[in-house]
This record gives structure tokens, C-alpha cells and sequence, in this order.
């Protein structure tokens, strides 16, 4: 019997150098055809991105607060935020892959597949496929294969693609200190403009990854000792 551990002695704290430091999450959907005109869709950040802008191959859509998709080269991230920040520190990224595109309704031992469809299949038959006990059967839930044949049911998996998002890091190009807007209230607030590459060459993520950042500021106007962190390395990016 395995139980569930508490949060650590400092639980909740969190100490640094920086006197207001703020961590801001945010994950997006890459889909460069979508409708919108934006590039992306299904953003997630609990209300503090303003937008956020990729190449599209729509008429540029509108975005928040009127603004209009820039509609930047395959490869380029445009994130607008609803505040300024004194300084912008840096950052970590991350991504989910997106899926073969090919429904199937069997499964090969030791593959891993995401369920995109539950049809008629029944837990049991999930879980003789693979999925674990005591988690629920649902459209996007992964698992390890454990037998090779049929699912039983009508349900449906697909692999992840090989390619995954296609990407191996990120890059903040220019100084994000500088784009702090003049009036929030008008147009919200700072821009951070991200590169992707693939082995040094400025890449598009694949159609349908699901990618993921944090990006942390300090929202104070006490700088550290040497006058602030102005020289901090930009958007420390790993996938």
C-alpha cells in the first residue's frame, strides 16, 4: 500500500534573491489553418496572456484587444501579456507531440497511445489493453501497451508522432526589458518574441503540438545588487 506524501517542510515558500518574483503559465496549441487567424488555438493561462500570435495560413485573425496577427515566419512565438513587469528573468519550455493523424483499434505491447476515441469499449478492455487501474478512460489519456491485438469495443488509439513537436529549444530575441507598453489599460502589456529551432535552424513545431512555458519576472522595482537583472540569459528553453 503506497501513501500519499505532504508538500515539504518549506510547503508554500519559496525564496530567492528577487523581492516580487512571478511565475506565469501558459500552454497553446500550434494550428497554423485554424479559422481564427492567429496560428494558434486553445490557450491556457488563466487570464494573464493578452495573445499570442504564430504564422497562419488564414487571412490574419484579430486578436485581443483588437490587435491584428502580425502573422510572424514559420517558427516565431509572439506572447503578449496583460501587465508590464519591472524585468524579465527567463523562462522554460516544454512540449506535447502531437498525434499520427491515424485512428487505429489495436495496440502493439510496449507502444505508447492516446486514446481519441472510447466508442463502446469497456474499462475492463481499456485496462486489458493497458491503460492503468484506477485511472479513467478519456479522449487524450496515454498509455503503455501491455498486450498486442485488438482493443475489443469500437474505442480508438493513435501513436504519438515520431517527429514529436519537431523542435530541440527556444530563443527570446531582442530585449524583452524594452517592451514594456506605455498605456496597459490601451493595449495590455509586455511582448516576448520566441524563436524555435531544430538543431540551429528556426523551425516551425509540427501542426498540433501542444506546447507549454513559464515565464518568470520580477514584478518589483528593487533590484538586485549589481542594479537589477538586466543581463539575466533570456527564455532558458529545454524540451
Amino acid at each position: 500500500m503506497s501513501y500519499s506524501r505532504g508538500n515539504g517542510q518549506n510547503g508554500g515558500h519559496f525564496y530567492s534573491n528577487i523581492t516580487q518574483p512571478v511565475g506565469l503559465f501558459v500552454n497553446f496549441t500550434v494550428d497554423p489553418a485554424n479559422g481564427n487567424g492567429l496560428g494558434v488555438r486553445s490557450i491556457k493561462s488563466n487570464g494573464y496572456v493578452q495573445n499570442i500570435f504564430m504564422h497562419t495560413t488564414a487571412t490574419p485573425g484579430v486578436g485581443n484587444g483588437g490587435l491584428v496577427n502580425p502573422n510572424p515566419q514559420s517558427g516565431t512565438i509572439m506572447f503578449q501579456f496583460k501587465n508590464n513587469y519591472n524585468y524579465y528573468l527567463g523562462g522554460f519550455t516544454g512540449a506535447a507531440s502531437p498525434l499520427s493523424g491515424t485512428p487505429v483499434t489495436s495496440t502493439t505491447s510496449g507502444l505508447v497511445y492516446v486514446i481519441v476515441s472510447l466508442g463502446t469499449t469497456t474499462l475492463a478492455q481499456w485496462q486489458a489493453a493497458g491503460v492503468i487501474v484506477g485511472e479513467t478512460p478519456a479522449v487524450g489519456l496515454a498509455f503503455v501497451a501491455k498486450a498486442t491485438g485488438a482493443i475489443g469495443g469500437t474505442g480508438a488509439v493513435e501513436v504519438p508522432s515520431t517527429a514529436g513537436s519537431g523542435i530541440t529549444n527556444y530563443e527570446v530575441e531582442g530585449d524583452a526589458h524594452l517592451s514594456v507598453n506605455s498605456s496597459i489599460a490601451a493595449n495590455a502589456g509586455m511582448v516576448v518574441i520566441v524563436n524555435a529551432y531544430a538543431s540551429g535552424v528556426l523551425t516551425a513545431p509540427a501542426i498540433g503540438s501542444t506546447l507549454g512555458a513559464i515565464f518568470y519576472w520580477d514584478a518589483s522595482s528593487v533590484g538586485i545588487p549589481d542594479g537589477g537583472p538586466s543581463n539575466t540569459p533570456p527564455f532558458i528553453g529545454g524540451l
